[in-house]
């Protein structure tokens, strides 16, 4: 009898185990519950597209496409303020892009995604990457209508979810936190103003020993609190200056644990919003930052790492 008790729960504790393990984070697609510690495959190409003022970075692992942001449907300086950006589409045709398989949308600016649907129904896309949090923002809305009809999957993330983009880089959401999700979305259904930009999708890529940080339009006090949550674990060798080089970005603290050697930025030509802030380039200075890159001046900037070392390269 001891013996068949003892069989019994055996299989028991087996059945425990397998259903355990069976289990799936919320929010993530099975193509995207990484394993961070993958064997770095073949070459990894980062390109920060010079499409204006915005973001849009193509991140092409040999396994996927990626874009993190769009940048705007239309321009606003002068002289053509108004007429339709088509900057983006030029750019990813240079590059012979025939598809997109994610998407990621940092946050619900137009200058991020305003040209999101248009992406969506032209290049295929098979996953929407985003924060979850509700916005009234046309292009948010329109993107989402665009990723219903293609059938593109939708995926929610937040700090602490890992997103596998293929050969060994890994994604690691490290903002916005699920506190600042369920504030800003309680806020936002009570018809409360909230701060947009420090609701981006922070990520830290890695591929090998290469790590990149993406900070979207992050501020100062979301840097105060990734720093306080991951420490040490933000460091990387390059650094995409949050909110386009604005001085609200890019802090001292922030900067000192990063310990970037390089900074990209994306940002228009004479933009209106006066970036990159003299006193970013002040503290990238103090903190003996040399390698400085910027889309009004080089244009798109490509960063090629084979997950050992890495080089950046730029159109002008």
């Amino acid at each position: 009898m001891k013996k068949y008790l003892q069989i019994i729960c055996g299989l028991i504790l087996c059945c425990t185990m397998l259903l355990t393990g069976c289990g799936q984070s919320g929010g993530q697609s099975s193509d995207t519950a990484a394993n961070s510690k993958a064997e770095a495959k073949g070459q990894l190409t980062i390109s920060m597209l010079d499409i204006d003022q915005g973001d849009a970075v193509l991140i092409q692992t040999g396994a996927k496409n990626i874009l993190i942001d769009t940048g705007d449907d239309k321009y606003y300086e002068d002289g053509k303020k108004g007429k339709e950006n088509t900057q983006l589409l030029i750019e990813l045709q240079k590059l012979k892009i025939d598809h997109i398989d994610t998407l990621v949308m940092t946050h619900a600016h137009a200058d991020h995604i305003g040209k999101a649907d248009k992406v969506i129904a032209q290049y295929g896309v098979k996953e929407l990457v985003y924060n979850g949090i509700p916005s009234t923002s046309r292009y948010f809305i329109n993107a989402l209508k665009a990723a219903k009809a293609n059938g593109t999957q939708q995926v929610k993330v937040k700090a602490g979810d890992v997103l596998d983009f293929g050969n060994g880089v890994s994604f690691e959401i490290v903002s916005p936190s699920q506190s600042l999700i369920d504030e800003d979305t309680a806020a936002i259904k009570a018809k409360k103003k909230v701060d947009v930009n420090n609701e981006s999708v922070v990520g830290r890529l890695t591929f090998g020993n290469f790590a990149m940080l993406f900070t979207g339009d992050a501020e100062g006090p979301v840097e105060k609190d990734m720093v306080a949550s991951y420490g040490k674990k933000l460091k990387c060798q390059v650094l995409k200056a949050g909110h386009h080089g604005s001085k609200t970005s890019s802090t001292a603290e922030f900067l000192k644990l990063v310990q970037p050697e390089s900074v990209v930025m994306s940002l228009g030509v004479n933009n209106q919003y006066g970036h990159p802030h003299e006193a970013l380039l002040n503290r990238l200075q103090k903190q003996g930052i040399k390698n400085i890159y910027r889309t009004d001046v080089n244009g798109t900037i490509t960063i090629v790492s084979d997950g050992s070392s890495y080089s950046i390269t730029t159109e002008k």
